[in-house]
């Protein structure tokens, strides 16, 4: 659904009471009046310049009067901009919005700590068996004393309990309710650390369309450029609400390091390309000579299966570099089919080729190290032959499915911390087969400082990250 202001937004207003300068971590109160109240009326933050119907707000509660207050656990929220919607019957209508406003970095922790004060989890079906790990995502600082933390139930949802591992775990109703189920840990650690964790568990209604949110994320030789590194990725994957990461760069060990601390599923290689996914992963493809690249198969709910792709292409010979250098789009075009870059891509889509022909959903998220040929603009506009050739395959840009106008969305991903670079999209998601892209946008959270004093940003890598949610059609339908 597009975003809608509606005509009732006159007579409504939303604005942040408290606090005034929030941290990561606060609970964020908001005010709200309406002339046109109703039931389901509801306020979500999105982060950005993101706005309703573009993604899922980020954090969201009914306001089912005329005027009142809310308070939101925003404790997922990590460093950025953000604005608060209040917005129209269980709809996209912008009934009003906040100015945008700020959180900032909380204080370096240096005793033991969760990774985030709250998180959504993915959603269960109606009697599937929820289990959600705490215990990993307990982090112990460097040179903190080891310590063993203990873990007490303190409110929430009765159908939602917590076990002395750390472990959530219960049923989900068969009758859901509007809200997901809610339960709140209290963690001690015997070294001195102390907090709590709010586990928010969505439950989908029978017949729901499933959903799928995919992102691609270089980690920047390993994460060894930021301090803190596994931390600040875990928290970017549960306080996004991410339900699949390919990763680049990952030293052939990181996919299973952050899937062992989420307690979801990876699939690593030596190459430095893998996956990590809430979802079962099976079906692992063969390695393609010559070309970083990996796949699986997703098992989703309601038996539903997507094949995943990662890969990152060759950087050598990086065609906008010519183009900074005086040479024209034609030379440019004539030159990338000699990069080993491009052979790349032909061997990944020659072993693509039988799942992109099959009945089985298909997504590649990849860093291609090249532009689109979509993104360009007049007379130097250049036809990028890798990304024509996954056109020719059959594969849809799912960023410019869903922002046609490369001039009023650039999408670029390339850099946030490297100002001189050519700016441009080089890290892409393609999908091909009965997905429909909900949203798509590129993600890059906070105020990263350029090269060389990124060690203490709080983004975790030198790209942006492209996101996209994409739906399935329903069994049920």
């Amino acid at each position: 659904m597009s975003p809608q202001r509606s005509a009732a937004a006159s007579g409504s207003t939303v604005s942040l009471t408290s606090p005034t300068t929030p941290h990561e971590g606060d609970r964020l109160t908001f005010h709200w009046t309406t002339d046109a109240p109703d039931a389901k009326n509801w306020i979500g933050i999105y982060d950005g310049t993101r706005q309703p119907g573009v993604g899922a707000s980020l954090v969201w509660d009914y306001v089912t009067t005329a005027a009142g207050d809310l308070t939101l656990d925003a404790g997922g929220l990590a460093e950025g901009v953000y604005t608060a919607y209040l917005l129209a019957k269980d709809g996209y209508g912008i009934l009003a919005q906040t100015p945008a406003f700020t959180v900032t970095a909380r204080p370096v922790i240096t005793r033991p700590h969760a990774v985030l004060d709250s998180f959504t989890t993915g959603a269960y079906a109606s009697g599937d068996t929820v289990s959600v790990p705490l215990a990993p995502l307990w982090i112990r600082p460097q040179g903190n004393p080891a310590g063993t933390p203990s873990f007490r139930r303190l409110a929430g949802d009765s159908w939602l309990s917590v076990r002395q591992d750390g472990t959530v775990t219960g049923t989900a109703p068969r009758h859901p309710s509007a809200h997901p189920g809610r339960v709140t840990v209290a963690v001690k650690d015997s070294a001195g650390g102390s907090d709590t964790v709010t586990v928010q568990v969505p439950v989908r209604t029978a017949g729901a369309q499933p959903r799928l949110t995919v992102a691609s994320l270089n980690l920047w030789d390993a994460g060894s450029h930021i301090d803190d590194g596994h931390e600040k990725r875990l928290r970017l994957i549960l306080g996004r609400g991410l339900d699949v990461v390919a990763v680049q760069e990952s030293g052939g060990s990181a996919a299973k390091t952050l899937a062992d601390a989420l307690g979801w599923h990876a699939y690593d290689s030596p190459a430095g390309v893998g996956l990590v996914s809430r979802f079962p992963l099976d079906h692992a493809s063969t390695p393609v000579p010559g070309v970083p690249a990996v796949a699986a198969t997703l098992r989703l709910p309601d038996n539903q299966t997507v094949r995943l792709w990662a890969a990152q292409l060759d950087e050598a010979a990086y065609g906008p570099y010519a183009l900074r250098d005086g040479r024209t789009p034609a030379q440019v075009e004539a030159a990338e089919p000699k990069t080993l870059r491009y052979r790349q891509a032909s061997a990944l889509l020659a072993a693509m080729r039988a799942d992109i022909a099959s009945r089985t959903p298909v997504v590649l998220a990849a860093g291609l190290a090249s532009p689109s040929h979509l993104d360009g603009r007049g007379r130097n506009a250049v036809r990028w032959p890798i990304t024509v050739a996954l056109d020719k395959a059959g594969l849809t840009d799912a960023y410019r499915e869903a922002h046609p106008h490369a001039a009023n969305d650039p999408g670029t991903t390339w850099s946030p911390v490297r100002p001189g670079e050519p700016q441009d999209r080089i890290d892409q998601l393609h999908f091909a087969g009965r997905l429909r892209v909900e949203s798509a946008y590129t993600l890059c959270t906070g105020w990263p400082k350029a090269v060389p004093d990124t060690a203490g940003n709080g983004w975790p890598s030198d790209h942006a990250a492209p996101v996209v949610t994409f739906s399935l059609p329903s069994r049920h339908a």
